[in-house]
């Protein structure tokens, strides 16, 4: 279990908002997940849904391989799962300090990057197809 704190004092700010290429998709032997279910891929027009509901703060993260607790600043508790661990971990580190979520459409904001998470009973594995290889 990978403990997350968003305030943590050895994680560092990125001030010009997010890095191309610095946290690459999620990939599995060089394929690439295609499903836009909860957990997996976020379709912009789920994010535009959810950006327009009621956010939360988050005040603590706890991620254990693809389960991700989040502690909320109004004393709630998700266990929400993500399909790639590693870059919400990555991305975490980056932007300490910086994440909501909007639970009516299990999305997750770190900074400028979105998370479509799946709740427990809502999961499903990775659909994967394989990554188009520049010429």
């Amino acid at each position: 279990m990978t403990k997350q704190s968003i305030d943590s004092p050895h994680v560092r700010d990125s001030p010009h908002g997010p890095v191309p290429g610095l946290v690459p998709p999620f990939q599995r032997d060089g394929n690439v997940c295609d499903l836009y279910a909860p957990g997996h891929q976020m379709h912009y027009k789920h994010q535009g849904s959810a950006v327009r509901s009621p956010a939360v703060s988050v005040r603590d993260v706890v991620r254990d391989g693809t389960l991700v607790i989040l502690s909320l600043d109004d004393g709630r508790e998700l266990r929400w799962r993500h399909h790639d661990p590693h870059r919400l971990g990555r991305i975490l580190e980056l932007l300490r300090g910086k994440c909501v979520v909007y639970p009516e459409w299990h999305a997750l904001r770190i900074g400028p990057y979105w998370f479509n998470c799946a709740r427990e009973d809502d999961w499903q594995e990775c659909l994967v197809s394989a990554a188009s290889r520049p010429a």
